[in-house]
């Protein structure tokens, strides 16, 4: 806390006689800023609170946008004071006001670290090593301490399939999508868990539940691919228009995008039009080489010529 004291002088009329010079040269006044430690910018909404450490009355006074707070008319007297902002380490201090003095504080409030946040670096650290069993031990541990943050549901669920206990990443991922309602993303990984699992049911409803707020999919990648799994779901559940609808989104967005561009050959062979899922088959290959998908549609390629279709 750095403390800056500024002496200011007190011109005292001589109307009011000894007694009200007294009183005068008893109070005080109390300025100062609050700004960010990581970055400096000025903290708005911050709570000073002063008590009185001789009478236990308290004084509160709030920053204003420029992270500035300010009050005249205080006791000359020592005061406990706290600084807080939620999000943010507190500061708890002791200070002097002297009479005819005024004193300048300024403060400097570093973020708080979130709770749980220790387990979760160590559970990161060792999930990038390959200890999947210490980092799902790790994220555990940080549930327990913060069981209502999502992302540390995502994170146990990925240390879980790691070492294939799919049904409580699932469970896992599920419980995340209820916490993050609004978090696509989520229900993007929910869905593909689901795809793993062959429930296709409850991978559409996730999917679509993600892509509700039809996000561009133009710039957001993550969408894009939900959709192109989602066209492929559909397509594994027989239903070759809405698999067209989703393949069309993706190809609207990003022409000749490989799952896309895979999935729409996939359906044209379906409905008996060979040719033109031939010509898909040969763009994946010569546009995606070295990608699965391209391995997919060599197969499909190797076996149309040879007038036998591996299964779709």
């Amino acid at each position: 806390m750095v403390r800056v004291l500024r002496g200011v002088v007190l011109l005292v009329v001589a109307f009011g006689g000894a007694t009200t010079a007294v009183a005068q040269m008893e109070m005080s006044v109390i300025q100062g800023t609050v700004v960010d430690e990581h970055d400096g910018n000025p903290l708005p909404e911050v709570t000073v609170r002063l008590r009185d450490l001789e009478r236990g009355r308290e004084t509160v006074v709030k920053t204003d946008k420029g992270g500035r707070f300010y009050r005249r008319g205080m006791q000359a007297v020592a005061y406990e004071i706290t600084v807080e902002k939620e999000g943010y380490q507190p500061i708890h201090d002791k200070l002097d006001l002297k009479p005819g003095v005024e004193g300048r504080f300024n403060f400097k409030l570093a973020k708080a670290t979130p709770v749980g946040a220790e387990e979760f670096t160590t559970g990161v650290a060792a999930y990038n090593k390959g200890e999947f069993p210490a980092a799902a031990a790790a994220f555990e541990a940080a549930i327990q301490k913060a069981p209502t943050v999502p992302d540390l549901h995502v994170n146990l669920a990925l240390a879980y399939f790691r070492m294939n206990r799919q049904p409580e990443a699932v469970a896992e991922l599920e419980k995340a999508a209820s916490l993050g309602l609004d978090d696509a993303k989520i229900h993007y990984q929910l869905g593909s868990a689901y795809v793993e699992m062959q429930q296709y049911d409850k991978a559409i409803a996730a999917f679509e539940k993600g892509l509700a707020k039809q996000p561009d999919l133009a710039t957001d990648q993550l969408a894009l691919e939900a959709t192109s799994t989602l066209g492929a779901v559909y397509f594994a559940k027989g239903d070759n228009d809405k698999a067209t609808a989703e393949f069309q989104k993706v190809l609207a967005a990003k022409p000749g995008e490989a799952g896309a561009t895979l999935g729409m050959g996939k359906v044209l062979f379906s409905k008996g039009d060979v040719d033109k899922a031939l010509q898909l088959f040969e763009q994946v290959v010569a546009q995606h080489p070295g990608t699965p998908e391209a391995t997919q549609a060599e197969a499909f390629i190797k076996e149309l010529r040879k007038g036998k279709p591996p299964a779709a």
